[in-house]
């Protein structure tokens, strides 16, 4: 009997081992009103690869969707209204304020999750994907289209802003999440790990 209880202790520790490796981690889930259309929204947020997995996926929710489909549901689990302006999405190292580079940005990405299929060809969300991010601060910076980002955090914007007549509601997620292959090998291994100990249980 005592036996079986270790045995299964083993088991419900690689099982609980291997859902935290391929669980995601919510770096910023946030939503909120840009005043100005050439306002910018920034958040810094702190990442480790090592422990939160090793890409990282920044989406904004809102352009599409329509009255009786919504625009997307966040990280945080809130249902985002349809409707918002067209968004810019920008990364930059070190935190706000500090003036790091310009990593990446994008305009016109894809409609974030749960997103309501009627709008799916129009989207204009914005996306990034990143897989190479080393251990740090950043921040994620939003503006309107079309005020574009300059190549520093405290570099001027250009081409200016516009809501284009839709709402100054946005709502931006930042999500670190494993690589498949990474979290398959590692679940792989822990599994071999406890059928090794268990068959050397078993001999002696």
């Amino acid at each position: 009997m005592m036996k079986r209880v270790v045995q299964l202790s083993v088991l419900l520790a690689l099982g609980t081992l291997m859902a935290t490796v391929a669980s995601a981690s919510v770096l910023v889930s946030t939503q909120g009103i840009l005043n100005d259309p050439n306002g910018i929204f920034e958040q810094s947020f702190v990442y480790n690869p090592l422990t939160q997995g090793g890409t990282v996926t920044i989406q904004t929710y809102g352009y599409g969707g329509s009255a009786n489909a919504p625009g997307g549901r966040n990280a945080a689990g809130n249902i985002i209204v349809a409707g918002g302006f067209d968004p810019i999405i920008a990364l930059f190292a070190g935190g706000a304020g500090a003036g790091g580079a310009r990593l990446n940005f994008n305009d016109d990405g894809s409609c974030g999750p749960g997103h309501g299929a009627t709008d799916a060809g129009i989207c204009f969300d914005s996306t990034l994907v990143l897989t190479n991010l080393a251990a740090g601060t950043y921040t994620v910076a939003l503006s309107a289209f079309a005020n574009f980002p300059g190549v520093t955090e405290t570099s001027a914007y250009t081409g200016g802003g516009s809501f284009s007549g839709r709402t100054q509601a946005f709502a931006v997620d930042v999500i670190a999440t494993p690589e498949p292959m990474t979290s398959l090998l590692m679940g792989t291994g822990l599994l071999g790990l406890g059928y090794f100990a268990r068959r050397r249980r078993s001999r002696q």
